[in-house]
Order: structure tokens, then C-alpha cells, then sequence
């Protein structure tokens, strides 16, 4: 086996063919309607913009039409193609609908032609995504889903898998629950940060402004609400949601948070400083982070979107106006998710 390999091997050994068919479009496909009791799914993802999350079971009513799941996927990890074979033939068994994005598809030498659309298609099309690979592929394909108020199930191809939590031995067990209604989706808010009133990001983890290549330190000025905060010598400050609290912010010292706080961090990475600690702000206010003309500082989002920028430069970071829905399993509660991934409270001393 590849020592790359990391699917089951009851995985590899499922017989994974797919049937030659003819090609058909997506509009002429007759399927069946999927939709939650407690909050009916619409073609249009936009009408269910003000409704708030469902953070119970539902259950699944079959009617005329099916609902669409959008699948998303990180072509850079070697197993994703066999992956997306696996739980495309699940999908079929289980006379589930669904949309493969062509760079996916192409890398996976994917032979049904008639499901591969390009990302813009299967965001007006789908009702659910689905994103193949870890926590950095699930932050990308939220970034990516925006605010279209589509949810997301993560399958895990990485190494923590706080966001993506289905393993792919999981995933035919969870597509029972699925079609049941046996699960949960749950809302985390995000950061947007506009830099000297133009340039936007969104961050579902963190927005982080750093010292870029510079072997200097950064000085920064923190304000929130107009009120100034601190002055901070670093090499950077770390603006955390609640959910990226276990990311960047926690290597950094900062506290954990519950997801469910309506609250951000503030964690200065590496101050120059003894008395600079992580402080905790109401997320409903303006953080303002100005740069002064010390040198060059990059702006990040979630490890993965960034400019760089010349200064004096200012920072303003706000919640978002939208949020994204991620799709949990039932039977997961945050702290059983500390303890398996980040091995909270293990103490071998009471084992």
C-alpha cells in the first residue's frame, strides 16, 4: 500500500466501477426532492438567508425533485481522487444527485461528463457541498461558498479535521443519517477585514496581520470602538472567531473558546513585552488595527488569502454580514471534539 494511503482498505477493495452511460443534462434529469422538515430547501439558497441554524435532527421527505450536493476537493492530496470514486458510488447507490467541480473531476480522470460543472454552476445548483480533504480544504471551499447559505460537510483527508469531521470509513454510515435527517448544522460567524477602506477578506478562522519577511518587529495600534486598546511591538497581532480560537491563536497562548460565544481574540504573536496578554472583545463592535510607517505588513485569511501592504496602513475588522453552515454529525459535541483532536483533559496520570 502507499505509505501516502490513508482511505481503508475496505476502501480500495469496494468495486468502484462506474457504468457507462449516455451523456444528460443536469436541467433534464429527473431525481427526487430532499428536504429538511424544519427548514424546507430551496433552489434559490438566498431565501433561507434569515433563517437561523438547525441545531437539531431533522428528517428527510422524498417528493418529486432531489436535492443537489455540490462536491469541492483538494487536488494536491494524492488519495482524492480514489476518494471521490468511493463516495460518488455511494451517492449513486443511495439515488442521490450530485455535481463534481471540473478541476476535481479532471484530476480524478472522473468519467461522468454529465455531473461536471464549473464552481459558478454547482454554487446556483446545490443544496448541500460537500469538501474533500482537511481543515485548509474545507476553509477554502467555505471562502468559496461565501454567502450563498449553502451547508457544508467536511471529509477529513488531513491530519486534525476540527471542520472536517467525517472520516471517509465514516462516510457510508453517515450517508444513512444523512438521508435521515440525522444530523445537525450549526453557524460560525466570520471576520471581514477591509485594509485602508478597499482591499476585503473574509476569515473563518483568523485574520492575521503580520510583519511579512521583515526580520523587524511590527508596531501596531489597537483600537476597538474608537477607543484605543494597546500598542503592541510584535510580530504580529491575530484577530480570532471563536472556532479559529484552537488554530494560530491557541499556538500563540491564546484561551480557547466555545464556538457559541459571540465574542473575537485578540492575540499578539511573540510581543516584545511582559505585560501584552490575548484579551477577549464582543464580536458586534469595529477593531481597528493601525500600522504605523515602520515598514511593510501582510494581511492573511485563514493561512491561505493575502496582500501585502504599504504603510501607514489601517485594518478595520468587523463580523461579517453572513455566516457559513457546517454540517456535524448528531453524536459530536465541541468538547468530545477537544479531547479527540486536540487530546483536551488527557492526562495519563488518571487513564
Amino acid at each position: 500500500m502507499n505509505p501516502h494511503q490513508i482511505i481503508p482498505e475496505t476502501i480500495t477493495e469496494t468495486n468502484l466501477k462506474i457504468m457507462n452511460c449516455q451523456k444528460e443534462t443536469v436541467q433534464n434529469r429527473k431525481m427526487k426532492q430532499i428536504q429538511l422538515t424544519r427548514e424546507p430547501i430551496r433552489k434559490n439558497p438566498q431565501m433561507n438567508k434569515s433563517k437561523k441554524s438547525i441545531s437539531g435532527s431533522g428528517s428527510f421527505i422524498k417528493t418529486n425533485e432531489s436535492a443537489v450536493i455540490g462536491i469541492l476537493g483538494n487536488t494536491s492530496k494524492f488519495v482524492v481522487s480514489e476518494l471521490l470514486n468511493y463516495i460518488t458510488d455511494i451517492l449513486d447507490r443511495n439515488n442521490l444527485k450530485y455535481l463534481i467541480e471540473k478541476n476535481l473531476a479532471s484530476y480524478s480522470n472522473f468519467k461522468k461528463k454529465s455531473v461536471v460543472c464549473n464552481e459558478s454552476d454547482i454554487l446556483e445548483n446545490s443544496d448541500f457541498i460537500f469538501s474533500l480533504g482537511g481543515d485548509g480544504t474545507f476553509l477554502n471551499s467555505a471562502r468559496i461558498v461565501k454567502n450563498k447559505n449553502i451547508p457544508i460537510l467536511g471529509i477529513n483527508l488531513g491530519r486534525l479535521g476540527f471542520f472536517s469531521e467525517i472520516a471517509p470509513k465514516e462516510f457510508e454510515n453517515f450517508i444513512s443519517k444523512f438521508i435521515a435527517g440525522k444530523f445537525r448544522i450549526t453557524e460560525q460567524v466570520l471576520l471581514k477585514s477591509v485594509t485602508d477602506g478597499k482591499k476585503i477578506l473574509y476569515g473563518l478562522n483568523d485574520i492575521v496581520i503580520d510583519k511579512d519577511d521583515s526580520v523587524r518587529t511590527l508596531e501596531t495600534e489597537t483600537y476597538f470602538n474608537n477607543e484605543k486598546v494597546v500598542n503592541i511591538i510584535s510580530d504580529g497581532v491575530i484577530i480570532s472567531t471563536p472556532a479559529g480560537s484552537t488554530g494560530y491563536s491557541m499556538s500563540c497562548n491564546g484561551p480557547i473558546l466555545n464556538p457559541d460565544s459571540k465574542v473575537f481574540l485578540i492575540t499578539p504573536i511573540s510581543p516584545h513585552t511582559l505585560n501584552v496578554r490575548p484579551i477577549v472583545i464582543p464580536d458586534d463592535g469595529n477593531i481597528l488595527i493601525k500600522i504605523p510607517d515602520t515598514g511593510k505588513a501582510r494581511i492573511i485569511a485563514d493561512g491561505q488569502k493575502f496582500f501585502r501592504t504599504k504603510t501607514p496602513s489601517e485594518v478595520s475588522i468587523t463580523k461579517a454580514d453572513f455566516k457559513i453552515k457546517v454540517i456535524k454529525k448528531n453524536s459530536s459535541t465541541y468538547f468530545d471534539t477537544l479531547k479527540k483532536k486536540l487530546f483536551w483533559n488527557m492526562d495519563k496520570r488518571y487513564s
